[in-house]
């Protein structure tokens, strides 16, 4: 995906059912500071990506799962995010509170409006507590990485979220391109770069998206309650008749691994991958599956290395 995406084409890709929130009004004349030639930016902006803000917030059906939606039209100012944003973000988040749906984010941004100066700044702050709030009230977040996604709205709406996932080369990273070094290799600020990294959990074609994300928000939205039956194990349960019969069949090629535990245990899973800090293990699969009664438990699981 481009920036060429709309925001309502970006919506399209995951659901058929799309209703828009009431929206506030934007900030007339230049704005809350004054900018000279804001208001005209804000016409010429709308006039070509027919929106009259940055973000299209709204409820849909994703696989089966009703979420809020929140879009950023790149075409408008680049998806940079002002005090009408805000309020639209801010407002979408407390939608899902009272409904006790989950929120999924489909950014396309360049950061702060630099029309609204500080006022535009302190949205990033604002809309950190939002996603604080939501996930107190114990609501998943999911965030889908377009091109590009960088500044303060990949700082909080991104790498805030509880699962991120990104389209394949969107630009990703809390630097734009015009304020990186000059030395920077692009391919550090890539998607795919970034799950190297552990900051994103999977790299998803658009034509899969729609499942992918409609998987991950039918699990996280049907947690386990109460206690959970531990997994068994596979293979021989006999005792060992000695110490060195013990290691060596702990030791065999054919054991049952992650894989065929996970397989057993459970009926359908997604994994998530990274630290958030910079790091992968390639030893150990976490991530959520479900119970063949339907329920979702997390699961850690050693991969032998």
């Amino acid at each position: 995906m481009t920036a060429a995406v709309s925001a309502r084409e970006a919506l399209a890709l995951v659901t058929d059912d799309f209703t828009e929130l009431p929206a506030a009004a934007g900030p007339g004349g230049d704005g809350p500071i004054d900018w000279p030639g804001y208001g005209r930016a804000r016409a010429a902006a709308a006039a070509r990506s027919g929106e009259d803000e940055s973000v299209v917030c709204g409820t849909g059906t994703v696989g089966g799962t009703r979420t809020v939606l929140v879009s950023f039209e790149f075409g408008y100012l680049g998806g940079s995010i002002g005090e009408g944003t805000g309020d639209r973000v801010a407002a979408a988040h407390a939608h899902a509170r009272a409904h006790r749906l989950p929120v999924t984010v489909l950014l396309a941004t360049g950061g702060s409006r630099m029309h609204e100066g500080m006022r535009a700044l302190v949205q990033l702050q604002r809309l950190a507590g939002e996603s604080a709030r939501t996930r107190a009230a114990g609501l998943p977040q999911l965030a889908v990485l377009r091109d590009p996604t960088t500044g303060g709205g990949w700082a909080t709406l991104g790498a805030g979220s509880d699962v991120v996932l990104a389209l394949p080369g969107a630009q990703v990273g809390f630097a734009g391109s015009r304020v990186r070094p000059r030395d920077a290799d692009p391919a550090a600020y890539t998607a795919e770069s970034q799950l190297a990294h552990g900051h994103v959990d999977a790299v998803v074609p658009a034509a899969e998206l729609r499942e992918v994300l409609g998987r991950w928000l039918s699990l996280l939205t049907r947690p386990a309650e109460g206690p959970v039956p531990p997994p068994y194990a596979l293979g021989a349960t006999e005792p060992a008749a000695s110490g060195r019969d013990a290691v060596a069949r702990a030791r065999r090629p054919e054991r049952p691994r992650a894989d065929r535990y996970l397989a057993e245990v459970f009926t359908e899973r997604a994994e998530l991958s990274g630290d958030r800090v910079g790091g992968t293990d390639p030893g150990t699969r976490c991530g959520f599956g479900r119970l063949p009664d339907g329920r979702t438990v997390a699961y850690a699981a050693q991969c032998g290395t």
